[in-house]
């Protein structure tokens, strides 16, 4: 490769792949003069390109390969030869000893200092990977802290110290700070703290499962209190349930917690949500849309006027599914408003706003306002009630792209729904665009991935005898020995067409809307989730726990 090449701007290397604009990059430039930063730093803060749209181009360009540091375990021995501060100054994660290699996670194309540190330190040559900057960073500080601090141990020996403290003065701080480390180790979404007759138990949901990790004496119950302090609750109303939230930082990155509590027999139960401030951005590919679909999901993203529908349970990558497809607009010549409930996701080119009902700016009064901000694109958080659609569908119907989610079991089903909150037929035909219903499956841990003969039972459930081999994780210490680690999207993609908007308008069946549906192609989440099954990215038990069975 000529130096040329390898040295072109990442903006023209953007460019080239169609993931940004001139018109973005000028953007970016003005921003640039005034904040000083990298043109790439610049771009992924706006939103024009994704970390993993950079490295993935970087990677190309250097013919060098892609490593994903949050799905690797570095080698113990690997980190007690170089350290915190070498690592984090120099943006490079040594993770493996393979032969006459250290393989080395790093940032940029060019690591000859890094080449000679491995050398010097190890004696070995090195296999470089490149990886996004805030992962390795952040791996490099859970890494290290984790070595150092070994939070299981910390935790019983704070429980041992609670134990004997009979006139209860020793405040619960250190043990909530631990309890935390351990649920970012551990990649939890939420905390449980569940009261039982004799114990407190500690379980964590993690992709999507819930585990418990953690048992501690009923002593220690007032851990709740305390919580509740933090989360700005009263601590000494027990009756009725309390919400409330509190900000902390752990191993250098920020989370807010969002705290409930209910009321059960042994005590208070108490959930914390956990939610990383400054999330990255995904791509549609990314959160595990094939590329077939990709494509039309950009195309009625595109649309200038109508309706777009997420639907899914809670917790199922809606809002992420959402600001996905807002990236995909220009978003330099569109007025985009937003009323969520809470902000998740900050875009700096998005118009966003909160909802605060004691305030009443709800849902639906915050469209009737935005309709005076002249929008191209409104996006809603959430359809809770009859009030909110018939707002939406009107703002859909006089001009503007309208983005929402909304609870159903099914994208044909968002049509009885949208019935059910008292919009007509004719609007719906009228306004609706297409509607994406979601998902999330736990994807089988790529370190220890095996393959395996189906069984009978297997073979059923898939509707395919000629299947001869599929996969599972056999569990290991990156994934606590689940055999799975991070999730992906199953879904259904539904596109309304002039002959279904007909049908609609003419309310025929459901079932007769999903036939011709089929027809033009529409395949349903048992059919991506079997194929995903075939590829070897989830498993048959895992189809069953989340969709079950389709029969």
């Amino acid at each position: 490769m000529s130096e040329h090449k390898k040295n072109k701007p990442i903006g023209m290397l953007l460019q080239e792949k169609g993931i940004i604009n001139d018109s973005h990059i000028q953007f970016a430039l003005k921003e640039q003069k005034v904040t000083k930063e990298m043109l790439g730093e610049v771009l992924e803060r706006l939103s024009f390109a994704t970390e993993m749209d950079i490295v993935s181009v970087l990677s190309q360009q250097g013919n060098m390969p892609y490593v994903d540091v949050d799905e690797v375990l570095p080698d113990e021995r690997l980190l007690k030869i170089f350290n915190k501060r070498l690592c984090l100054n120099n943006k490079f994660l040594p993770y493996r000893i393979e032969g006459k290699y250290v393989y080395v996670a790093v940032t940029s194309l060019e690591n000859s200092k890094i080449n000679q540190l491995i050398a010097k330190h190890t004696g070995l040559n090195s296999k470089f990977c490149i990886g996004e900057k805030s992962k390795i960073i952040n791996n490099i500080n859970k890494f290290y802290y984790f070595l150092e601090n070994p939070v299981e141990k910390a935790i019983e020996s704070e429980i041992r110290l609670l134990s004997h403290d009979r006139e209860m003065a020793r405040p619960l701080d250190n043990l909530i700070k631990y309890i935390l480390h351990l649920a970012i180790k551990m990649r939890a979404t939420d905390i449980h703290f569940r009261p039982m007759d004799q114990t407190l138990n500690i379980g964590f949901r993690i992709d999507g499962v819930m585990q418990s990790v953690l048992a501690f004496p009923s002593s220690i119950a007032r851990l709740i209190s305390t919580l509740k302090m933090k989360s700005d609750m009263d601590i000494a109303e027990q009756r009725i349930p309390q919400d409330g939230r509190f900000s902390a930082s752990v191993l250098s990155n920020r989370y807010n917690f969002r705290v409930s509590t209910e009321v059960s027999p042994y005590g208070e139960n108490l959930v914390l949500r956990v939610l990383p401030v400054g999330r990255a951005f995904m791509g549609l590919n990314d959160l595990g849309f094939f590329d077939r679909d990709i494509k039309k999901i950009k195309k009625i993203f595109n649309e200038p006027f109508g309706i777009i529908l997420l639907t899914g349970p809670t917790g199922s990558g809606k809002s992420t599914t959402l600001y996905s497809g807002i990236r995909g607009l220009n978003l330099l010549e569109k007025n985009v408003l937003t009323i969520e409930d809470p902000i998740e996701i900050k875009m700096p080119l998005l118009r966003q706003t909160q909802v605060n009902e004691k305030a009443g700016y709800t849902f639906s009064s915050a469209i009737r306002h935005f309709l005076r901000h002249d929008p191209d694109v409104i996006l809603i958080g959430e359809i809770r009630d009859s009030e909110t659609a018939q707002t939406a569908i009107t703002a859909s119907s006089t001009g503007h792209l309208v983005l929402s989610t909304l609870h159903t079991n099914s994208a044909i089903g968002t049509i009885p729904r949208l019935r059910d909150l008292g919009i007509k037929s004719y609007m719906i035909s009228d306004s609706l665009i297409g509607v994406v219903s979601q998902r999330l499956v736990r994807k089988i841990c790529r370190s220890c991935k095996k393959a395996y003969s189906p069984e009978k039972w297997e073979l059923d459930y898939l509707k395919d005898p000629a299947i001869k081999k599929l996969y599972r994780g056999t569990g290991c210490d990156l994934c606590n020995g689940s055999g799975y680690f991070g999730r992906t999207l199953v879904y259904e993609l539904l596109t309304v067409d002039k002959e279904l908007s007909l049908m609609i308008d003419a309310e025929k069946p459901i079932k007769d809307i999903h036939a011709i549906a089929l027809k033009k192609g529409f395949r349903d989440i048992f059919d991506i989730t079997v194929e995903k099954i075939k590829l070897g990215i989830t498993t048959v038990e895992e189809a069953l726990r989340v969709i079950g069975d389709m029969e």
